[in-house]
């Protein structure tokens, strides 16, 4: 009698678990997401021949902080 009650109980958690899911809103969902065209122009608005090298350097350097990081 007490082992097919704890059963039901177990089941029900079970089903209240299960039933209850994920939140249905996750952060940042509403966050419009730029396409590739986007992010072309934007780069070629703020790359050009004078700061192409500094740009360069910047984006060597936080590979290779990411790489120091991972290791």
């Amino acid at each position: 009698m007490l082992r097919k009650r704890l059963f039901a109980v177990v089941i029900a958690l079970a089903v209240v678990f299960c039933c209850s899911g994920c939140k249905k809103d996750s952060p940042g969902a509403d966050e419009p997401v730029k396409t590739e065209a986007e992010y072309k122009a934007e780069a070629e608005e703020q790359i050009n021949e004078e700061n192409m090298q500094a740009e360069l350097d910047k984006l060597e350097e936080s590979i290779e902080q990411d790489l120091a990081q991972e290791q």
